[in-house]
Parts: structure tokens; C-alpha cells; sequence
């Protein structure tokens, strides 16, 4: 049986569906769901996973300019790789941009010219995905402790607004919003042609 990304004109298409926010705000289980749903309805999908936490260089507030562009590098290599293995519906649990959000937050030194450069093209590459979905922290103001990620909730709030206005300057028309609370009740639906629907879903400003 073949699977429905298969009807496509152009055989090669892929679809990519981005998941991003701050830590802790509950992307890996909507993507995951999301995914899970993609499967039901016969769709060719796969979970791409952050590559912070493969890092040798420090994260979190410690993060340098080389943890940036190993968590940025990486994350486009595993889109490609997963493209290479012939999945054609990808859900990113975090994209190409978001090492740079966090590297924004920890800034100790100035932006240098290949860095610079990474962001501009890493901008194009987002604006070919095909969704963004900004999961908002609200509702949460616990992070548990996994051993990797920085449980300062203060920092945690740093990063979001970071996000929010990086997506409000950047993707603005193509942002879709579900906050914490809701999306822990939301029910996923999948669409034709692999549309993903979320009941809850938000639309509004990010940043006044």
C-alpha cells in the first residue's frame, strides 16, 4: 500500500512540520503526537529530534558560538538524512534556528561573520517549511530536572520571548500559536494532504 505523500505531482515533495518554543514547554510530546497521527492516516513521518543534547560543546547558558553551530549544523543534517531515507513528512522537534535563540540568550560575545551568515540562510531554510507551530510555556512554570536542560525558570522565559520575536519579525503570517495548557488537551487531526489540525489553536499577535 502506498502511502499518501506517494500522490504528490512531484514524487520527491516533503513536507515539514516545525515544533518550537522554549524548553519545556511540551514540543517533544506534540510532536510525537502529531506523528503518531501522521502514521494512523498512512502518512510516511518521522520525529526529528533536537541535536542539543548530542552537543560536545557547553548548552544552556553556558552555550558558545561553536554549541551553536554544531546544534544548527546537525539539526539541518538530520533533516537531510531522514529526507535520504526516503520519509516524506517530517515533524521537527525544533528547527535550524533555534540553537540561535538560545545563543542570542547567552551571549557573551559578538556576533562573528559566519555565524551571521547561518542566520540569513537558516531564515530561508525555515521559510520552506511548511508549518510552524510556537507552543507558548503558558500554564507551565515548573521545568522539571532531565539532567541536560537548565530548570531556571526565569531563563526559560528569557528564551520564549526571544522565540516570539524572532517569529513575530520573521514568519509572522505563518505562525500558528497553542499555549502549554491547551495543547496538553488538544486532539490532533490530520487532514488532507497531511494538514495537521489542533483543537485550542490560537491565532493572535506574539509581541505588542
Amino acid at each position: 500500500m502506498k502511502n499518501k505523500g506517494s500522490f504528490s505531482k512531484d514524487m520527491a515533495r516533503v513536507y515539514r512540520y516545525l515544533i518550537t518554543g522554549t524548553h519545556g514547554c511540551g514540543k517533544s510530546t506534540l510532536s510525537h503526537r502529531i506523528c503518531s497521527e501522521l502514521k494512523k492516516s498512512g502518512y510516511n513521518a518521522i520525529v526529528i529530534s533536537e541535536t542539543a543534547r548530542e552537543s560536545p560543546f557547553p548548552i544552556n547558558q553556558g552555550q558558545t558560538v561553536n554549541s551553536t553551530l554544531y546544534i544548527a549544523l546537525k539539526q539541518a543534517v538530520k533533516e537531510l538524512e531522514a529526507i535520504a531515507h526516503g520519509y516524506r513528512y517530517l515533524v521537527l522537534d525544533r528547527g535550524v534556528l533555534d540553537s540561535f535563540v538560545y545563543s542570542e540568550a547567552a551571549r557573551k560575545e559578538e556576533i562573528g561573520e559566519v555565524e551571521a551568515k547561518l542566520i540569513e540562510a537558516f531564515k530561508a531554510w525555515t521559510r520552506e517549511y511548511d508549518d510552524i507551530i510556537f507552543v507558548k510555556n503558558e500554564g507551565n512554570e515548573t521545568l522539571q530536572a532531565d539532567g541536560v536542560r537548565d530548570t531556571d525558570i526565569n531563563y526559560a522565559k528569557k528564551i520564549e520571548y526571544l522565540f516570539e520575536n524572532l517569529l513575530m519579525d520573521e514568519f509572522k503570517d505563518r505562525v500558528r500559536v497553542v499555549t502549554y495548557g491547551d495543547m496538553l488537551e488538544s486532539k490532533v487531526r490530520v487532514g488532507e494532504g497531511g494538514r495537521i489540525y489542533l483543537d485550542y489553536e490560537r491565532y493572535y499577535e506574539l509581541v505588542s
